[in-house]
């Protein structure tokens, strides 16, 4: 009786710890699934983040274009704002380093832009082309290709 009763007690700890050794296994791969789509969103998120900039920097070159400056001027404070709570927030240097040369335009471009200045044009164009690339190579990474 007591060698049925241990020979039990040894298959309930074995399959105790049999049960214990999957679960364990498959936390682990769902720790790593989610550590992978935390990783994504986050690039989704900049990818995000950078399209709204992208898109104010183009409603600015268009006002510009067509010599609203007024209306320039103030998608031109939007999207320098927008810029400076990207910068805070990125943790990707080289986004980083993009926004805060961009944002080295600001004044320059602002003063160009209240002043009714053409001038301002040259400065947007150069400001749309980098969002416009770095937008592609985030939305790239974002997506899972290569860039």
């Amino acid at each position: 009786m007591r060698r049925k009763l241990a020979l039990w007690f040894v298959l309930l700890i074995a399959g105790f710890i049999t049960g214990l050794i999957l679960q364990y296994a498959r936390l682990q791969r769902v720790q790593q699934e989610l550590s992978a789509s935390t990783k994504q969103l986050g690039s989704c998120q900049s990818s995000e983040q950078l399209s709204q900039l992208r898109d104010t920097a183009t409603m600015m070159y268009l006002e510009a274009v067509q010599k609203n400056y007024g209306k320039a001027g103030e998608y031109s404070e939007e999207f320098f704002d927008q810029a400076q709570r990207i910068v805070s927030s990125a943790e990707d240097p080289a986004l980083r380093n993009l926004l805060r040369d961009t944002l080295a335009t600001r004044d320059q471009l602002t003063a160009d832009l209240a002043k009714g200045d053409a001038a301002a044009l040259s400065e947007i164009q150069p400001v749309l082309s980098k969002l416009r690339a770095d937008w592609e190579a985030l939305t790239n990474v974002a997506l899972g290709n290569s860039a």
